[in-house]
């Protein structure tokens, strides 16, 4: 994500809650975990209805599409589409249509753009070790997604900068939703308000979605280990992770904490669960040599 106000910054920042790193083998490893995933959503102002979510996730995926480079390969991402459907157990709803696509970009990141669709970068699957990690990403993603964590930020945002209480239709979100960000480019001060409340409403669901992500990864038969591995490795890097509106690696200190919450409910789980042991890595080091070096990333 982005570490100072920068106008060319706003809309990964204003759309973009992101998971630096992850760990798996492509197989599947021992037998799904019989757990119920857990999440606590903290209840939040929300003026979108199921389809008005969906048609801003439409909008925000549009948007994500036109600053990154897409990779276009359905082999590539059918690996992560794989993992995805292994997790979709744990979704409610219209969210086990989630669709995984890759992107290029510099930064390590992952995040979700409304309720059916998550991006993840090439740079961040090259930091991963294995499917566990990929699957602790994904939950994790999922777990902002089950909160609608996209669709109470950004009825923040529209009350706080655009006094708006209410959306209609299509047409009606997008002219919204462009006035809001051609306002954050264009007033530094609206900038760092729309920083500030980002910043808050993702810290408010990091929690849950990291519960949900450890539920979620063992019941599929991944191993929970793997969050908060990635937590650990991540704190202090900035790494992101999250809806298109957040940053799912804080400060070392804010990692710490999450890092020590996350073993306190690994430690709750059944043993079986804390003893799920990933599958053999190379099916999933295979796939990742082939992301690393797709020559057609960008190529529309």
């Amino acid at each position: 994500m982005c570490g100072v106000y920068k106008p060319q910054c706003v809309f990964a920042m204003v759309c973009l809650c992101a998971v630096s790193l992850a760990r798996g083998g492509a197989a599947q490893g021992q037998q799904a975990c019989a757990v119920a995933p857990e999440i606590k959503i903290v209840k939040a102002p929300n003026i979108f209805s199921a389809e008005q979510e969906r048609l801003l996730g439409e909008i925000e995926a549009a948007e994500v599409e036109k600053a990154y480079a897409t990779v276009r390969d359905d082999e590539l991402e059918a690996h992560l589409n794989m993992v995805a459907r292994r997790l979709a157990p744990a979704v409610t709803g219209v969210r086990q249509r989630v669709q995984v696509e890759l992107i290029d970009a510099p930064e390590a990141n992952a995040f979700s753009a409304g309720p059916e669709r998550i991006y993840v970068t090439r740079r961040l699957v090259a930091l991963l070790k294995n499917d566990d990690e990929l699957a602790a990403v994904l939950g994790h993603e999922l777990g902002h997604i089950e909160q609608h964590q996209n669709a109470v930020t950004v009825s923040r945002l529209f009350k706080e900068i655009l006094k708006a209480t209410s959306v209609g239709d299509q047409k009606d979100i997008t002219g919204k939703f462009e006035e809001m960000m051609r306002t954050i480019d264009q007033n530094p001060k609206v900038l760092r308000k729309a920083t500030s409340i980002i910043a808050w409403e993702n810290g408010v669901s990091e929690f849950a979605a990291d519960r949900f992500a450890l539920y979620a990864s063992s019941r599929a038969g991944f191993s929970p280990k793997a969050v908060v591995e990635v937590l650990a490795r991540t704190a202090g890097t900035r790494g992101t992770t999250g809806n298109l509106l957040g940053d799912f690696g804080g400060s070392k200190n804010e990692n710490d904490v999450r890092v020590k919450e996350a073993n306190k409910i690994l430690k709750k789980l059944p043993r079986p669960c804390q003893e799920i042991v990933g599958a053999d890595e190379g099916v999933f080091r295979s796939w990742q040599a082939a992301v690393d070096s797709y020559a057609e990333a960008g190529r529309r």
